[in-house]
């Protein structure tokens, strides 16, 4: 004797998992709105090249950043655009911080490691909370 799926589900369980299922989708859309929203962007990206401070460029200006070692060649290129910024040269081995992504958050940040390299988002706003560490 062979049962169907009407055997074992009925239409009071159809209804509670179609309900749970939109009611989960609900949440991570109002989750996604509530990150979206209060997410800071970045006013700037600081450049550090072997611990030292390159400078620091607005993310408002579209441009292209040559970033030189100490010998004064040219290893990476920061592009920003858009109000992101992204690695669009590398002469390193791996180049895997060409892959990191554009970044636009406050605190995000792009690493090479063989040049020693790091661009960091910082926001021109004040978090709502501070942290205070004993």
């Amino acid at each position: 004797m062979k049962r169907s799926m009407r055997d074992y589900i009925s239409k009071r369980d159809l209804f509670l998992i179609l309900f749970l299922l939109v009611l989960s989708c609900l949440f991570l859309l109002a989750f996604q709105i509530y990150h979206t929203m209060h997410k800071a962007r970045g006013g700037a990206v600081e450049i550090t090249v072997d611990g030292k401070i390159f400078g620091t460029y607005p993310l408002e200006k579209d441009q292209v950043i040559p970033i030189t070692n100490k010998k004064g060649v040219v290893s990476n290129t920061l592009t920003i655009k858009d109000g992101k910024a992204y690695m669009s040269h590398a002469n390193c081995p791996d180049r895997l911080c060409m892959h990191q992504g554009r970044i636009d958050s406050d605190g995000q940040s792009i690493v090479c490691l063989p040049n020693k390299i790091v661009c960091t988002v910082h926001s021109d706003t004040k978090p709502d909370m501070d942290v205070m560490t004993q």
